[in-house]
């Protein structure tokens, strides 16, 4: 898994707020002032003078680590939904501080790391933890630094724009030994080969035709048939596999999010079989993948964008021949029978064969 470094410097706002302790402490200070001017009673007004010290240390104490922060951070590429990935964060202050909470990740992903004393000249690092709650592409940041400094009476906020960007794949889970029996026929057809002359893919003998070179007649066998025989050979082809995502654009967000699962979980177990995989949709084009990460980063953004499934399809022709069909219907298209297609459907539409669930887990019927 590959790592993102970005920095955030110096110049941004801070904005200084009083906790609940510092209200309380605001308050007392205003009645203080009140009733001192009122009674002209000069130990109210050295009362009073004790808690706008304490307001104003604690302003200073809280907002002064934040002055000159800068923040680095290392982060994934990539993630997957709803497994917990890890973002760490390096801040470098020019001023001592306490009491110190980062937060960084993205739209409704986020979470939060405490670093309990920041030094000058020195990195402190900060380790965060995210668990995606969504598949997308998503910005990070910006990281959120909050200090509310030792006497604790405002909590200085800071926020330093850091660049940066995280691909959540979605979530994947082991398809049943059952139901990958009945995928094997379209999930490990080794597809055509090619024939070549080089002598380590011998692949048979066969009855010798007119150009045939004589290198390749094989003088035992033919003495054998009283007829001459060559040496036939053919290229190694490795097992593929074709999975053809339905992008209904008229089906509901969620059935295509299922769908979108169970298309990862297929990826997952092709790939621990060593099967090349080419992932197909049409929107308002066909759209091909192939490679297990290549798909998986298409599966993350994918979008309800295209026809009904027939005609979706029709239009890939020979494309979708023989290929895996994962559904947003239990409505098989006649086309589909016509490609010889394997169709995967939704649970609660299904009648028979394989089907998926709400959370993207194929099984079989």
């Amino acid at each position: 898994m590959t790592t993102r470094a970005a920095r955030a410097g110096a110049r941004s706002r801070i904005s200084l707020l009083p906790t609940r302790e510092g209200t309380a402490v605001l308050i007392l200070a205003g009645a203080a002032f009140v009733l001192a001017t009122n009674l002209m009673s000069g130990l109210l007004f050295a009362l009073d003078a004790l808690f706008v010290s304490l307001l104003i240390a604690g302003a200073f104490s809280a907002a002064a680590p934040l002055r000159g922060l800068s923040v680095s951070r290392s982060a994934p590429a990539r993630a997957e939904e709803g497994r917990p990935v890890g973002i760490a964060l390096s801040l470098e202050a020019e001023r001592a501080g306490r009491l110190i909470v980062a937060e960084d990740g993205w739209q409704g992903s986020r979470g939060r790391a405490f670093v309990p004393e920041a030094a000058p000249g020195r990195a402190v690092r900060a380790e965060i933890t995210v668990t995606p709650a969504q598949r997308g592409l998503f910005e990070l940041g910006p990281v959120e630094v909050v200090c509310r400094g030792p006497v604790g009476l405002f909590a200085a906020r800071r926020l330093l724009g850091v660049s940066g960007a995280i691909t959540v794949w979605p979530r994947s889970s082991p398809v049943p030994e059952q139901a990958l029996e009945s995928l094997a026929p379209s999930m490990t057809g080794l597809g055509s080969a090619g024939r070549t002359r080089q002598p380590a893919d011998f692949y048979g003998l066969r009855d010798y035709q007119r150009g045939d070179s004589l290198a390749h007649v094989h003088w035992r066998s033919s003495a054998r048939r009283g007829a001459l025989v060559v040496r036939e050979f053919e290229l190694p082809a490795s097992p593929s596999a074709t999975l053809v995502l339905d992008l209904d654009r008229s089906r509901p967000a969620e059935r295509l999010d299922a769908a979108v699962r169970a298309a990862a979980s297929l990826l997952a177990a092709v790939r621990d079989a060593g099967v090349e995989v080419a992932v197909l949709g049409y929107g308002e084009t066909l759209v091909e993948r192939r490679g297990w990460e290549a798909a998986m980063d298409w599966l993350a953004v994918v979008e309800p964008c295209g026809p009904p499934l027939e005609a979706a399809l029709g239009a890939m022709g020979a494309r979708g021949a023989g290929a895996v069909v994962i559904s947003l219907t239990a409505a098989v298209p006649s086309q589909g029978a016509d490609l010889g297609a394997t169709f995967i459907v939704p649970a609660e539409e299904a009648r028979s064969g394989l089907v998926y669930t709400s959370e993207g887990r194929i099984q079989a019927w």
